[in-house]
Protein backbone atom coordinates (compact mmCIF):
# COMPACT_ATOMS: atom_id res chain seq x y z
CA UNK A 1 0.00 0.00 0.00
CA UNK A 2 1.39 3.40 -1.00
CA UNK A 3 1.71 6.37 1.36
CA UNK A 4 -0.90 8.16 -0.70
CA UNK A 5 -3.43 5.39 -0.12
CA UNK A 6 -2.54 5.01 3.55
CA UNK A 7 -3.17 8.69 4.32
CA UNK A 8 -6.60 8.46 2.69
CA UNK A 9 -7.47 5.28 4.61
CA UNK A 10 -6.12 6.68 7.87
CA UNK A 11 -8.39 9.71 7.52
CA UNK A 12 -11.42 7.38 7.25
CA UNK A 13 -10.27 5.31 10.24
CA UNK A 14 -9.74 8.39 12.42
CA UNK A 15 -13.14 9.71 11.37
CA UNK A 16 -14.73 6.43 12.50
CA UNK A 17 -12.91 6.56 15.84
CA UNK A 18 -13.97 10.17 16.32
CA UNK A 19 -17.63 9.31 15.68
CA UNK A 20 -17.43 6.24 17.93
CA UNK A 21 -16.25 8.32 20.91
CA UNK A 22 -18.41 11.38 20.27
CA UNK A 23 -20.84 10.76 23.13
CA UNK A 24 -18.82 8.58 25.48
CA UNK A 25 -15.47 10.43 25.53
CA UNK A 26 -15.45 14.01 24.10
CA UNK A 27 -11.68 14.30 24.65
CA UNK A 28 -10.94 11.23 22.55
CA UNK A 29 -13.48 12.46 20.01
CA UNK A 30 -11.55 15.72 19.59
CA UNK A 31 -8.20 13.90 19.49
CA UNK A 32 -9.23 11.55 16.67
CA UNK A 33 -11.06 14.30 14.80
CA UNK A 34 -7.87 16.36 14.62
CA UNK A 35 -5.94 13.26 13.49
CA UNK A 36 -8.60 12.77 10.80
CA UNK A 37 -8.16 16.35 9.58
CA UNK A 38 -4.35 16.07 9.48
CA UNK A 39 -4.46 12.80 7.53
CA UNK A 40 -7.01 14.27 5.16
CA UNK A 41 -4.80 17.30 4.58
CA UNK A 42 -1.75 15.13 3.82
CA UNK A 43 -3.72 12.93 1.46
CA UNK A 44 -5.05 15.99 -0.34
CA UNK A 45 -1.58 17.49 -0.68
CA UNK A 46 -0.03 14.31 -2.08
CA UNK A 47 -2.80 13.11 -4.34
CA UNK A 48 -4.38 16.34 -5.46
CA UNK A 49 -8.07 16.92 -5.00
CA UNK A 50 -9.28 15.33 -8.23
CA UNK A 51 -7.16 12.23 -7.85
CA UNK A 52 -8.24 11.72 -4.25
CA UNK A 53 -11.88 11.75 -5.24
CA UNK A 54 -11.31 8.60 -7.28
CA UNK A 55 -10.69 6.61 -4.08
CA UNK A 56 -14.13 6.90 -2.51
CA UNK A 57 -14.92 5.11 0.75
CA UNK A 58 -17.55 2.39 0.88
CA UNK A 59 -20.70 3.25 2.84
CA UNK A 60 -21.77 0.57 5.32
CA UNK A 61 -24.64 0.29 7.79
CA UNK A 62 -25.67 -2.56 10.08
CA UNK A 63 -29.08 -4.02 10.93
CA UNK A 64 -29.97 -6.32 13.83
CA UNK A 65 -32.64 -8.59 12.33
CA UNK A 66 -32.43 -11.63 14.65
CA UNK A 67 -35.29 -11.46 17.19
CA UNK A 68 -33.82 -13.90 19.73
CA UNK A 69 -30.17 -12.78 19.48
CA UNK A 70 -28.55 -10.58 22.16
CA UNK A 71 -27.45 -6.99 21.64
CA UNK A 72 -24.04 -6.77 20.00
CA UNK A 73 -20.97 -4.63 19.32
CA UNK A 74 -19.36 -4.31 15.88
CA UNK A 75 -15.63 -4.20 15.17
CA UNK A 76 -14.07 -3.45 11.78
CA UNK A 77 -10.41 -4.39 11.42
CA UNK A 78 -10.25 -4.69 15.24
CA UNK A 79 -11.64 -1.17 15.73
CA UNK A 80 -14.92 -0.84 17.64
CA UNK A 81 -17.37 1.21 15.58
CA UNK A 82 -20.81 0.37 17.06
CA UNK A 83 -21.95 -0.79 20.46
CA UNK A 84 -25.07 -2.14 22.19
CA UNK A 85 -27.06 -2.84 19.02
CA UNK A 86 -30.37 -4.55 19.82
CA UNK A 87 -33.10 -6.16 17.71
CA UNK A 88 -34.53 -3.87 14.98
CA UNK A 89 -31.81 -1.26 15.47
CA UNK A 90 -29.82 0.08 12.54
CA UNK A 91 -27.29 2.87 12.10
CA UNK A 92 -26.68 5.45 9.42
CA UNK A 93 -24.08 4.72 6.77
CA UNK A 94 -20.46 4.78 7.98
CA UNK A 95 -17.56 5.38 5.59
CA UNK A 96 -15.09 2.47 5.46
CA UNK A 97 -11.91 2.10 3.38
CA UNK A 98 -12.51 0.07 0.20
CA UNK A 99 -10.87 -3.32 -0.06
CA UNK A 100 -10.95 -6.37 2.18
CA UNK A 101 -11.99 -5.78 5.77
CA UNK A 102 -12.44 -7.98 8.83
CA UNK A 103 -15.88 -7.75 10.47
CA UNK A 104 -16.38 -9.13 13.99
CA UNK A 105 -19.61 -9.10 15.97
CA UNK A 106 -19.46 -9.62 19.75
CA UNK A 107 -22.06 -9.88 22.46
CA UNK A 108 -22.42 -6.38 23.84
CA UNK A 109 -19.57 -5.47 26.19
CA UNK A 110 -17.34 -8.41 25.17
CA UNK A 111 -14.32 -8.48 22.87
CA UNK A 112 -12.75 -11.92 23.25
CA UNK A 113 -14.97 -14.51 21.54
CA UNK A 114 -16.95 -13.13 18.58
CA UNK A 115 -20.47 -14.28 17.77
CA UNK A 116 -19.64 -13.94 14.08
CA UNK A 117 -16.57 -13.14 12.00
CA UNK A 118 -16.35 -12.50 8.30
CA UNK A 119 -13.99 -11.03 5.75
CA UNK A 120 -15.77 -8.80 3.29
CA UNK A 121 -14.57 -7.06 0.13
CA UNK A 122 -15.90 -3.50 -0.09
CA UNK A 123 -16.02 -1.69 -3.42
CA UNK A 124 -15.02 1.96 -3.63
CA UNK A 125 -18.11 4.18 -3.70
CA UNK A 126 -20.56 1.29 -3.08
CA UNK A 127 -23.18 1.16 -0.30
CA UNK A 128 -24.01 -1.89 1.81
CA UNK A 129 -26.42 -2.99 4.54
CA UNK A 130 -25.04 -5.84 6.66
CA UNK A 131 -27.80 -7.72 8.45
CA UNK A 132 -27.39 -9.99 11.45
CA UNK A 133 -30.01 -12.62 10.59
CA UNK A 134 -31.18 -16.01 11.89
CA UNK A 135 -30.86 -19.36 10.14
CA UNK A 136 -33.89 -21.43 9.19
CA UNK A 137 -33.84 -23.28 12.51
CA UNK A 138 -33.14 -20.03 14.40
CA UNK A 139 -30.30 -21.84 16.16
CA UNK A 140 -27.41 -19.81 14.78
CA UNK A 141 -26.72 -16.47 13.13
CA UNK A 142 -25.47 -15.25 9.76
CA UNK A 143 -23.92 -11.98 8.69
CA UNK A 144 -25.60 -11.11 5.39
CA UNK A 145 -24.30 -8.25 3.21
CA UNK A 146 -26.75 -6.64 0.78
CA UNK A 147 -25.52 -4.09 -1.73
CA UNK A 148 -27.71 -0.99 -1.78
CA UNK A 149 -28.28 1.09 -4.89
CA UNK A 150 -29.02 4.71 -3.91
CA UNK A 151 -29.59 5.95 -7.47
CA UNK A 152 -33.21 6.89 -8.25
CA UNK A 153 -34.47 8.39 -11.53
CA UNK A 154 -35.44 12.06 -11.02
CA UNK A 155 -38.84 12.56 -9.36
CA UNK A 156 -39.32 8.81 -8.98
CA UNK A 157 -39.14 6.43 -6.02
CA UNK A 158 -37.95 2.85 -5.91
CA UNK A 159 -38.51 -0.08 -3.57
CA UNK A 160 -37.27 -3.59 -2.89
CA UNK A 161 -38.00 -6.27 -0.27
CA UNK A 162 -35.64 -8.49 1.73
CA UNK A 163 -37.03 -11.58 3.47
CA UNK A 164 -35.35 -12.30 6.83
CA UNK A 165 -38.12 -14.09 8.75
CA UNK A 166 -36.81 -17.57 9.54
CA UNK A 167 -40.15 -19.41 9.43
CA UNK A 168 -41.28 -18.10 6.05
CA UNK A 169 -39.47 -20.16 3.44
CA UNK A 170 -40.82 -18.21 0.48
CA UNK A 171 -43.29 -15.36 0.06
CA UNK A 172 -45.03 -13.30 -2.59
CA UNK A 173 -45.23 -9.51 -2.24
CA UNK A 174 -48.52 -8.21 -3.58
CA UNK A 175 -50.65 -5.10 -3.68
CA UNK A 176 -53.54 -5.50 -1.23
CA UNK A 177 -56.34 -7.50 -2.91
CA UNK A 178 -54.37 -7.16 -6.14
CA UNK A 179 -51.53 -8.49 -8.25
CA UNK A 180 -48.25 -10.00 -7.09
CA UNK A 181 -45.34 -7.57 -7.47
CA UNK A 182 -42.50 -9.90 -6.42
CA UNK A 183 -43.03 -13.66 -6.42
CA UNK A 184 -41.11 -16.47 -4.76
CA UNK A 185 -38.98 -14.26 -2.52
CA UNK A 186 -36.98 -16.81 -0.55
CA UNK A 187 -35.59 -16.60 2.96
CA UNK A 188 -32.47 -14.37 3.21
CA UNK A 189 -32.91 -13.13 -0.37
CA UNK A 190 -33.53 -9.64 -1.78
CA UNK A 191 -35.89 -8.72 -4.58
CA UNK A 192 -34.89 -6.49 -7.45
CA UNK A 193 -35.58 -2.77 -7.15
CA UNK A 194 -38.85 -1.53 -8.63
CA UNK A 195 -39.19 2.06 -9.83
CA UNK A 196 -42.56 3.63 -8.96
CA UNK A 197 -44.17 7.05 -8.83
CA UNK A 198 -44.12 8.61 -5.32
CA UNK A 199 -47.28 7.36 -3.63
CA UNK A 200 -48.80 5.51 -0.68
CA UNK A 201 -49.35 1.78 -1.28
CA UNK A 202 -51.04 -1.00 0.70
CA UNK A 203 -48.90 -4.11 0.28
CA UNK A 204 -49.30 -7.58 1.75
CA UNK A 205 -46.89 -10.46 2.27
CA UNK A 206 -48.46 -13.73 1.15
CA UNK A 207 -47.34 -17.32 1.56
CA UNK A 208 -45.80 -18.02 -1.86
CA UNK A 209 -48.27 -19.31 -4.45
CA UNK A 210 -51.33 -18.71 -2.25
CA UNK A 211 -53.72 -15.93 -1.23
CA UNK A 212 -52.90 -16.49 2.47
CA UNK A 213 -51.69 -13.23 4.03
CA UNK A 214 -48.71 -13.64 6.36
CA UNK A 215 -48.28 -9.93 7.03
CA UNK A 216 -50.29 -6.89 5.91
CA UNK A 217 -48.22 -3.82 5.01
CA UNK A 218 -50.65 -0.89 4.89
CA UNK A 219 -49.92 2.77 4.16
CA UNK A 220 -46.36 2.42 2.89
CA UNK A 221 -45.34 5.90 1.76
CA UNK A 222 -42.66 6.27 -0.91
CA UNK A 223 -41.05 9.69 -1.40
CA UNK A 224 -39.62 11.09 -4.62
CA UNK A 225 -35.88 10.66 -5.22
CA UNK A 226 -35.71 8.12 -2.37
CA UNK A 227 -34.90 4.38 -2.48
CA UNK A 228 -36.58 2.21 0.17
CA UNK A 229 -35.89 -1.33 1.33
CA UNK A 230 -38.61 -3.13 3.30
CA UNK A 231 -37.25 -5.93 5.49
CA UNK A 232 -39.56 -8.73 6.62
CA UNK A 233 -38.36 -9.77 10.07
CA UNK A 234 -39.49 -11.64 13.17
CA UNK A 235 -41.60 -14.77 13.35
CA UNK A 236 -45.19 -16.05 13.33
CA UNK A 237 -44.43 -17.87 16.56
CA UNK A 238 -45.23 -16.70 20.07
CA UNK A 239 -41.67 -15.62 20.91
CA UNK A 240 -41.75 -12.70 18.47
CA UNK A 241 -44.16 -11.09 16.06
CA UNK A 242 -43.84 -10.97 12.30
CA UNK A 243 -43.24 -7.37 11.23
CA UNK A 244 -41.57 -5.12 8.69
CA UNK A 245 -38.83 -2.51 8.88
CA UNK A 246 -38.28 0.13 6.18
CA UNK A 247 -34.81 1.63 5.62
CA UNK A 248 -33.98 4.53 3.35
CA UNK A 249 -30.65 6.38 3.12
Amino acid sequence: MSDKQSYSQKSVTYDLLSSYNKNSDPQLHDYYYHKHLKSLEKATQQLGYEQMNVILPAQVRFLHAAPTAPSFDVYVNEIGILKSFSYKENNGYLPLPPGKCQLDIYCSGQSTLPLLSRKLALESGSSYTIALAPTLANESLKMLPFEDNPFVPPNEAKIRFIQLSYDLLSVDIAVKDGDVVFDQLHFRKASEYLNIHPMIVDFEVRIAGTKEIALPLPNKAFQDNTPSTIYIIGSNRESSSLESLTLSP
